[in-house]
């Protein structure tokens, strides 16, 4: 009896729990000029889900957060919904329109079809409701921010907090116009202050605003002991040191010639010339190390794989652990054929082996051997 009772509570457990999610945000199908007449009507908001069909996280909040009862009973009383798929028939006007550079992304349209908040990327749906809450708010940060800018204000408070911003909803070539009218109204004292660091140091606007060959990047290593007094020079040097390391690796790469915007940047020696002439003037520990880096960027920059070779092994030894780390890249690009049949790359290969103070390194040299 008490076992039959005990079958029938789980059962009736199990029948609770299979029915407690089984709500989902309700997208509509019509066109989204459709939903925006609809939203006029009855004075709500559009709700876009910007995504692909090959996006990952994408699928990720369609198949958890937005099947979760309570965030769809809140879009569903509060919102008109659609999905777009930004490579297919709406979607692609409205990838410029809307300026999508990230899946999945999320706008809250007014009634003519203008911006009122918009954020990327998955998230747990406690994140995504407070989001979605803040967006709400007519005077929300992003509506507030866009709608200081329009109507002409440069204040330095709005533009530096602009640019992060933009980068945040990855609108990248708008994030640079902003950090350039920033840049230029700050002065030479005001740049170098802890509240700017974020435009020249390591972080996570760094791949958009103070890459390799950057305005910003070149002025921190102009003006490098300003920056070091103002902001610590043990991150100031980290982030030189990291810097050039990278502009090595992207010129083997060739990612260096062409930009994650797709736009080419032609080799110019003068560029190469002037990294020394930085590299020189620090105070660091390992710049004759980052000088070899650059000889090295300049012959891959100059397509001379011989004199690359060449530079590599004649000075691997003399490289630091994480300076020699350069090898790993040229394996990736210099070791198929018909490179590897020069000799050169076999000599570079013997010097790797003797010399690799990574012992990953050494079996991958000797991997490629002949």
């Amino acid at each position: 009896m008490k076992r039959s009772l005990s079958l029938l509570v789980l059962c009736a457990i199990c029948t609770v729990l299979a029915h407690a999610q089984n709500r989902s945000i309700n997208f509509e199908k019509p066109l989204l000029s459709e939903a925006l007449v609809k939203a006029r009507a009855q004075n709500k908001l559009v709700f876009v889900d910007c995504y692909t069909e090959w996006c990952g996280p994408c699928k990720e909040m369609a198949r958890t957060v937005f099947k979760q009862d309570s965030v769809a009973d809140f879009f569903n009383s509060t919102f008109v919904n659609v999905q777009l798929d930004m490579e297919k028939g709406e979607g692609k006007p409205a990838v410029a329109k809307y300026k999508i550079g990230a899946y999945p992304s999320f706008l809250l349209l007014n009634g003519n079809g203008e911006v009122v908040y918009k954020f990327i990327g998955a998230m747990p749906s406690g994140e995504f409701m407070a989001k979605i809450r803040e967006g709400i708010n007519p005077a929300n940060r992003i509506a507030s921010m866009n709608k200081r800018y329009a109507g002409g204000d440069r204040s330095k408070s709005l533009l530096r907090e602009y640019v992060k911003a933009k980068i945040e909803m990855h609108e990248i070539k708008d994030a640079n116009v902003v950090m350039n009218e920033y840049f230029d109204i700050l002065t030479p004292a005001e740049r170098v202050l802890p509240e700017n660091w974020y435009l020249f140091g390591e972080n996570r606007y760094a791949m958009y605003i103070s890459d390799v060959h950057s305005r910003n990047f070149n002025y921190l290593a102009d003006h490098w002991r300003d920056f070091a007094a103002n902001n610590g020079r043990q991150v100031v040097e980290a982030k030189l040191d990291n810097m050039y390391r990278k502009t090595a690796e992207y010129c083997l790469h060739g990612w260096y010639f062409i930009d994650y915007q797709k736009n080419v940047h032609p080799y110019n020696k003068a560029e190469f010339d002037h990294y020394r002439e930085q590299i020189n003037s620090t105070e660091l520990a390992d710049k004759k190390e980052l000088i070899i880096l650059m000889d090295i960027a300049q012959a891959a920059g100059e397509k001379d794989t011989v004199r690359l070779s060449a530079t590599l092994g004649k000075n691997f030894g003399l490289l630091s652990k994480e300076n020699q780390r350069i090898a790993y890249t040229y394996f990736a690009v210099f070791s198929k054929p018909p490179v590897n049949n020069n000799p050169g790359f076999q000599d570079a290969l013997v010097s790797i082996i003797a010399t690799a103070k990574d012992k990953n390194l050494a079996e991958m040299a000797k991997h490629y051997k002949r």
